[in-house]
């Protein structure tokens, strides 16, 4: 059966807005509900909102709705106050889309939606998500909402993942709040982590200690990042974690903080790909040290003052005799004579 929309009627009452084709052909299979929702929202307000504007209108916390945009900001749909636009290319072709779409592992917060009778049932037919359900409420210490549930068994269930390390994720979630007295960051973050964690292809206990490690530094080395290069956005995305990470495994904090300087000296607002763009150039070049980066910039200046530079007349005078006499032109002008060409 074939669908069409009213040309005229009530829905139209409050003008229109454009939706980019993209959200059909492509998000509509990788985004979730909420994550549409949010973007539906910002489109029609002229491209710009608040999380507290989504998160009324949708009817969640704040925190969820700045979770709910990590994923367009991660596809270069939208950007947060405080950081640089992302640009990211679009497939030019269907096959080069399918094979984006084939090599992507990533995963979203859409997942089969259930019942509470679904829930009931998978916690009757398998013993490792009635366990995971009750350690989970020992863990947070509270009795667990419906939407959690749903997003636990599903992470078992739909996604494979092991309920021990559900747990860990758990108590990383847990023990970040409780450092920032408050709940700054949703329940989504949860399967935000998990999806980081497939992507990694981190399935045992170890590797799952191993990334809590490298979490906890990334956390530590972003509020210092954040606080020098002067970023409003306060609470990092998955990518820019793993970003000033990749900093601290290549640079120690003195290099990081000489290419903020760097960065702040030459753009006129805070930009993390233009630090990472430096770092990345210094680390080609085997700059290691602050002694290397002088020793760089003293180069950089010798080499532009040695730089011959053309005059006025010279930089755009063509090779060759030319078709006039300069001397008798300036002669002429002193004596206010007509010039002749």
């Amino acid at each position: 059966m074939d669908y069409s929309i009213v040309p005229m009627g009530g829905i139209w009452a409050n003008g229109s807005f454009n939706v980019p084709i993209a959200v059909s052909d492509k998000y509509i299979k990788l985004a979730s509900e909420y994550q549409l929702k949010a973007l539906l929202i910002i489109l029609s307000s002229n491209g710009r909102s608040s999380s507290a504007e989504i998160a009324k209108r949708l009817g969640i916390t704040a925190s969820d709705a700045e979770e709910i945009m990590e994923f367009w900001i991660e596809e270069g749909v939208a950007f947060a106050e405080g950081m640089e636009p992302k640009t990211v290319p679009v497939p030019e072709t269907k096959e080069e889309d399918a094979k984006a779409e084939k090599t992507s592992k990533k995963i979203q917060i859409t997942a089969p939606t259930l019942t509470p009778k679904d829930i009931v049932d998978a916690v009757q037919e398998n013993e490792e998500i009635a366990g995971l359900l009750n350690e989970a409420q020992v863990v947070l210490g509270r009795t667990l909402s419906h939407n959690e549930r749903e997003m636990l068994v599903n992470m078992i269930d739909f996604y494979g993942m092991k309920s021990e390390i559900v747990l860990m994720i758990l108590q990383y979630w847990r023990s970040v709040n409780e450092k920032e007295n408050s709940r700054a960051k949703g329940i989504a973050y949860v399967l935000k982590i998990a999806q980081n964690w497939l992507d990694d292809g981190i399935d045992t206990i170890e590797a799952a200690e191993e990334k809590l490690m490298q979490l906890e530094k990334s956390n530590k080395l972003w509020k210092e990042v954040a606080a020098l290069a002067g970023i409003a956005h306060k609470k990092p995305t998955i990518k820019q974690s793993e970003m000033v990470l990749a900093w601290s495994n290549d640079f120690s904090f003195d290099m990081i903080s000489a290419a903020i300087e760097q960065m702040k000296e030459n753009t006129p607002a805070p930009s993390l790909p233009y630090v990472d763009k430096i770092l990345k150039s210094w680390k080609k070049k085997g700059i290691k040290n602050l002694s290397d980066v002088e020793n760089e910039s003293k180069e950089f200046e010798k080499n532009k003052a040695e730089k011959p530079t053309k005059s006025y007349y010279q930089k755009d005078r063509v090779q060759g005799t030319p078709s006039f006499d300069l001397d008798e032109i300036m002669k002429n002008a002193l004596k206010n004579t007509e010039i002749k060409y």
